[in-house]
């Protein structure tokens, strides 16, 4: 499967907050997505999926727009992991998961053996056995942050779309969820696109990336190419030198 996105403006209130946005990226790649606060990462998330609506330009999956497909249709092609917030209500981690075989269960019917299955085998593969029966208003964010991922996988999807999913979470817990979808996308090849705060991060994992910058400027290619000390420190207003730490 090849997603794309092809001369994507969004405006709001005719403000503008995304000009002529371009990318594709194709299974078995990752692409991160960063830039400074304010500059449209989660806009532009919300847009791809179609959660917003483009003011011109589309989203295409294999060359055929995504506000064509049925939503049962598309959410079986997607995975979706939004920001990591508070959970209204206290299911079991097995009922959170369960939520992700939406798109194969008829609104008027009830779970079959078959989606219950597969969320056995998404537990089994991730680990998270031992909190199955646990409320996840009793687990840690990171626990909570592969639950979801878990929710977006068990509905077998061929690309998986992340929107910040190392908020609130520990270096070591962030490490752990990207060495999770590495793992998926070399070994399943699936797409993964990250949107994410940290350069690091991205440029540990990225085979691509999307650099969104101040003044409605981007920049998008493979990741060593784009995310050099002289592109960092434009976008982030920061000195080159700021860049040359290491640890020994």
């Amino acid at each position: 499967m090849t997603f794309k996105v092809g001369n994507g403006y969004f405006y709001y209130k005719d403000v503008p907050i995304l000009k002529n946005i371009n990318f594709q990226i194709s299974k078995g790649e990752l692409l991160t997505i960063l830039g400074p606060n304010g500059v449209g990462k989660t806009t532009l998330v919300k847009c791809m999926l179609g959660f917003l609506e483009w003011s011109q330009g589309d989203t295409l999956i294999d060359e055929y727009p995504i506000k064509n497909y049925a939503r049962n249709q598309l959410w079986k092609k997607i995975g979706y992991v939004p920001q990591m917030k508070s959970l209204p209500f206290s299911y079991t981690a097995e009922s959170l998961v369960l939520m992700g075989r939406n798109p194969y269960i008829n609104f008027f019917s009830k779970p079959k053996k078959e989606d219950y299955d597969h969320v056995d085998r998404i537990f089994e593969a991730f680990n998270l056995e031992h909190l199955k029966k646990k409320q996840i208003n009793k687990l840690s964010g990171g626990e909570i942050q592969m639950l979801l991922i878990a929710r977006a996988l068990v509905a077998e999807p061929e690309l998986l779309i992340l929107d910040e999913p190392e908020l609130n979470l520990d270096l070591a817990n962030q490490a752990r969820i990207f060495d999770v979808l590495v793992e998926l996308v070399a070994s399943k090849g699936i797409g993964c696109i990250v949107n994410t705060h940290h350069p690091i991060n991205a440029l540990r994992y990225g085979h691509k990336s999307l650099l969104l910058m101040k003044d409605f400027q981007y920049m998008y290619g493979r990741t060593r190419d784009i995310l050099n000390k002289k592109n960092l420190s434009k976008t982030f207003e920061l000195s080159q030198e700021w860049f040359n730490f290491k640890i020994s």
